[in-house]
């Protein structure tokens, strides 16, 4: 398959992701639309609804032979002819003076009740009322067939009328006009539920996300280090569901995945080396403080001294990542005037790792007062003589400052993205505030990626590029591999 095949697959599959993704938080907008569309139908058929019945009777025309031998041809003639001439006299007959004081004798109206109209069919004779009351539509055939006759005579030939057929009674009568409400609205709620899942499909469509590697270095124009996978853990492994490497139930494919981090990151130092390393993000939620722990985790695993640094001051959580437990100094504590314990001191030991952790118990205040304090600098610089990398966790750029401001101390940064979290203007509006701060952005690291949008294969270690880093030979010790288990059922929490 050539990549314009392959683009065109992928999106379809990121629609098709989109959609999956947009569909949970949006399927309400189908149903409210198509409940409203169908209801608002249902009202406008009923709200102004008049129901108009109609009645008929029949009757035959008998015509008056005067005395001629009845030939049966020549009778029915005869009759057929009454019928028509009456049927056309019909509207003249009744609206004659004669007919209205009839009708005023008989009745006290000078009108019918209803309106009737009147047909002939060979020698039949029909009357047919409409009207919007039951009663006054039979009320109006009786009334017709019993002034119409006397009304008209010395109109035409001589005749009589015979019943045929008599009108229903009115309580059988039924609207003829009755609304089919229920079927028009159900069309029209099918109508609204199709527009909401269009708009569904439009809002997937327009849903802008990193996806895969290519999205972040067409939107940022930083190359990506690695693209590290989402990783579950078996229900029965939950209790150790930390997602480090020390983990001995983290998949394999993740461990590959930071190995290529760590040698991409090399890869970019070979020009302008980068000792003190910034780890930050747009927002919460993205991984960060897990990338930043397994980055120094396997760089601390080829026998460099590495610290790793919690500068988040309003909230310590690399310390809980670790389950460091005992007591321990944090930035906040090492400010002067605080505590005169020098830097290295307050360095603790990762469990079952040769990484230095600085993530203390208290938190700031006011965290800008610290991070912009001299005394920081100083503690950064003791940090950079006595490790060959210090990893510096920060919070979230999209939201906080603290990262712009620790940029004047460190030599480069690693940006973190979640794969399909948020959206191209807000880590774009990120990235920017950083750059206003004249940092040098060393890379950036796609977090959690699923295997089905991830262009780049989900991860395994290959990163930015051709698979660097899969055999290189930057392998880890025995005490991660080891004992090493893949699990694949249950997901796992990065902060």
């Amino acid at each position: 398959m050539d990549e314009k095949q392959q683009s065109r697959g992928l999106n379809i599959s990121v629609l098709w992701h989109n959609f999956l993704r947009v569909l949970p938080r949006m399927i309400w907008l189908p149903l409210v639309l198509g409940a409203a569309l169908g209801f608002w139908r249902y009202r406008q058929l009923t709200k102004n609804y008049v129901p108009v019945y109609s009645a008929s009777s029949i009757y035959r025309v008998i015509a008056n032979r005067g005395g001629k031998m009845d030939i049966t041809s020549y009778g029915f003639y005869l009759d057929s002819n009454a019928a028509s001439n009456l049927a056309s006299t019909y509207p003249y007959v009744m609206n004659s003076d004669r007919a209205r004081t009839l009708l005023r004798e008989r009745t006290g109206s000078p009108s019918l009740p209803a309106s009737v109209s009147c047909r002939s069919e060979t020698t039949l004779l029909i009357f047919q009322s409409t009207g919007g009351n039951p009663e006054a539509v039979v009320q109006a055939l009786e009334r017709a067939a019993d002034v119409f006759p006397i009304a008209a005579k010395g109109l035409t030939i001589s005749f009589s009328l015979e019943t045929f057929e008599e009108p229903d009674r009115p309580e059988h009568l039924r609207p003829i006009n009755f609304p089919n409400a229920e079927s028009s609205s159900t069309k029209y709620a099918i109508l609204g539920f199709g527009i909401g899942f269009a708009i569904i499909c439009l809002l997937a469509y327009f849903r802008k996300t990193i996806h895969n590697s290519e999205d972040l270095n067409k939107l940022l124009n930083i190359p990506c280090l690695a693209v590290l996978p989402k990783v579950r853990f078996k229900a029965r492994t939950k209790k150790n569901a930390a997602v480090l490497l020390t983990n001995p139930y983290l998949e394999e494919g993740y461990a590959e995945s930071v190995r290529s981090l760590r040698f991409q990151l090399k890869k970019q130092e070979e020009n302008q080396p980068a000792k003190v390393i910034m780890v930050t993000s747009t927002s919460p939620g993205e991984g960060k403080s897990t990338v930043s722990a397994n980055l120094a985790l396997s760089l601390a695993d080829q026998g460099l001294k590495v610290a790793l640094v919690d500068c988040d001051l309003r909230k310590q959580t690399l310390k809980d990542l670790f389950a460091v437990k005992e007591k321990t100094l944090g930035l906040v504590d090492l400010i002067p005037g605080r505590n005169r314990t020098p830097v290295t001191d307050a360095l603790v030991q990762v469990p079952d790792s040769s990484l230095l952790l600085l993530s203390g118990d208290k938190v700031a205040e006011h965290p800008q007062n610290f991070l912009s304090a001299n005394s920081l600098q100083t503690i950064i610089n003791s940090l950079r003589k006595a490790m060959d990398y210090v990893i510096v966790d920060t919070p979230p750029s999209g939201l906080l400052s603290d990262a712009a401001t620790l940029s004047e101390w460190v030599d480069g940064v690693i940006y973190v993205v979640r794969q399909d979290y948020l959206s191209h203007s807000a880590i774009l509006d990120s990235v920017q505030r950083l750059s206003e701060a004249d940092i040098r952005f060393l890379g950036s690291v796609i977090n959690q990626a699923e295997r089905n949008t991830s262009r780049s294969g989900y991860g395994y270690g290959y990163g930015y590029g051709k698979g660097y880093g899969y055999g290189y030979g930057y392998g880890y010790g025995n005490k991660y591999y080891g004992s090493r288990k893949n699990d694949d059922t249950s997901e796992s929490y990065q902060k």
